[in-house]
């Protein structure tokens, strides 16, 4: 298939542009087309990256204004979406539902937040929905969404236990005799609670005075964030806190650099309110470093070697949905126990455990497994027969709603799908027009919500099977009304027997409509 993928540009050194670089070229080597268009860190002009062209955009709607020229532009058969959905509603609105749309769906909430349950069930054109996590997947599901499985790829030949390399910076920063907890992670918002890890270290120092560092991989003075250098002052811990300089921070650090920083580590602290995967846990683990992290959301199923923060708080959030909190002082008790583990020596069991849980998450693993499967369900639903479309039998009872004639000699199928099944039996009636939302042979593609014909163009207009789909049946009925003379709409309905063998039926409300004896809905004028 031809691809395009909507995210950071690949070369950022942000967790969303890593991930992208990876899906990127892996999916190049597997044999796809692909060009990714970067609403973060590319402006002005495209550029060539690895031989995939990278198009620039415009960050303040994350691309969705641009997303349907740079489609078209690069003939893609598929946009993949790596960002929270919440933010990109409008990737499945207008014009750019012409779009087959397949985003990756982080859900760092528990349960979903209901956006992002609202903008998948509205958006016709997304052909399936994708997850890192089994949570997010599970999640989604309970809301009668099939969503796929990918996991996350990480690259644990970089990420790797290295002795020799934990030595040298060890020694080199003067950290031989000491402790380190590290944590990486954004400083956006207080999702990575930059708060609560402060404040443990700082109440766990004082049992251990002289031997903690505490190493934080992030940018401290992000405008997006809090400032962590004030907080670092106004509790006291600036001796034995670290942050990357800035110079760091603007440049990017490289994978091999962030290993390192990793193999630094005695143990890595996360007390994230929410993931909706959570990239470092892995990270930091394929490196061989136990972990400390919520029981929540995605960082369920991430533990390998570590422990649980159990004492979480629940909080509600602007996403009208929980996230939670953790206890500092727990926190603290967790932080001795790594600690204790170092000196009886017993962490080492926890090292070779992290060790194997991340090996499950390494990238060609996760192309082979995950990724490639899933791709070749999407590429059968683009290209496949849709919607039960081919299944028309010749004694259909709904033969009877097509009349023998029309003035003007002309027919709308509207929703005719890839085959056009009622093409035979609408062509008796002049000139016939198919539409849909996807482009075939013979098929002019267009949306149902805003059909591209005056008034009274048609003396006929069909649309079967397909107003259970759409994202606002009533306007596909006025727009039908308006540009054909009569009309026949016919649907499932809840009553009828296949209606919930199709998870993406929506239940036709403010319509008016008559019902036959096995539950279709049928509108006829």
């Amino acid at each position: 298939m031809r691809l395009i993928i909507q995210s950071n540009s690949p070369f950022c050194t942000t967790g969303y542009g890593q991930t992208t670089a990876s899906i990127a070229v892996n999916l190049k080597q597997m044999g796809h087309e692909v060009a990714i268009f970067a609403f973060f860190g590319l402006q002005g002009t495209k550029i060539d990256w690895n031989d995939i062209p990278i198009f620039p955009n415009n960050p303040r709607d994350w691309g969705t204004t641009d997303a349907l020229m740079w489609y078209n532009y690069w003939k893609a058969d598929l946009l993949i979406s790596l960002i929270d959905i919440g933010v990109i509603t409008a990737l499945g609105m207008g014009d750019n539902s012409r779009i087959n749309w397949c985003p990756i769906c982080p859900v760092d909430h528990e349960p979903v937040p209901p956006l992002t349950i609202k903008t998948i069930k509205e958006s016709p054109n997304i052909v399936k929905v994708l997850t890192e996590a089994r949570f997010g997947q599970e999640q989604l599901r309970e809301h009668s969404i099939d969503a796929g499985y990918i996991s996350h790829p990480t690259n644990t030949d970089i990420f790797a236990p290295r002795q020799e390399n934990r030595d040298y910076w060890r020694k080199t920063y003067q950290w031989e005799d000491k402790f380190v907890i590290g944590t990486v992670g954004t400083n956006h918002s207080e999702r990575k609670n930059w708060n609560v890890s402060l404040r443990a270290v700082k109440e766990f120092e004082k049992r251990h005075p002289g031997e903690v560092v505490y190493y934080m991989h992030t940018n401290p003075l992000d405008e997006r964030g809090i400032n962590i250098n004030a907080l670092r002052e106004n509790l006291g811990v600036g001796e034995f806190t670290f942050c990357p300089k800035k110079i760091e921070s603007d440049l990017g650090i490289d994978k091999a650099t962030l290993s390192n920083a990793y193999n630094c580590m005695d143990v890595f602290l996360l007390p994230s309110k929410g993931e909706g995967f959570g990239v470092p846990i892995i990270e930091a683990q394929s490196c061989g470093v136990p972990v400390i992290i919520p029981r929540f959301t995605a960082m369920r199923e991430l533990m390998g070697g570590g422990w649980y923060i159990e004492k979480l708080r629940p909080f509600w959030t602007g996403q009208n949905s929980w996230a939670t909190d953790c206890d500092s002082m727990e926190v603290v008790e967790l932080l001795e126990k790594a600690y204790q583990a170092k000196k009886d020596g017993s962490i080492v069991e926890m090292q070779k455990k992290a060790r194997e849980k991340a090996l499950e998450y390494s990238e060609p693993l996760v192309f082979e497994k995950y990724w490639k499967p899933e791709l070749e369900d999407i590429t059968k639903r683009i290209k496949g027969v849709k919607h039960g479309e081919g299944f028309l039998k010749t004694n259909d009872w709904r033969h009877w709603l097509v009349p023998s004639e029309a003035k003007p000699a002309k027919v709308i199928d509207i929703g005719c799908g890839l085959k056009q099944t009622w093409k035979p039996y609408l062509s008796h009636l002049g000139e016939y027009t198919g539409i849909d939302l996807r482009d075939g042979d013979g098929v002019t593609q267009m949306d149902a919500h805003n059909l591209h014909f005056p008034d009274k163009t048609f003396g006929f207009a069909w649309c079967a099977e397909m107003l259970e789909h759409v994202r606002d049946p009533g306007k596909v009925v006025t727009e039908a009304k308006r540009v054909a003379r009569h009309g026949a709409i016919i649907f499932s309905t809840p009553k009828a027997a296949d209606f919930a063998h199709d998870a993406d039926h929506k239940e036709v409300k403010n319509v008016k409509y008559t019902i036959s004896k096995d539950g279709h809905g049928m509108i006829i004028w």
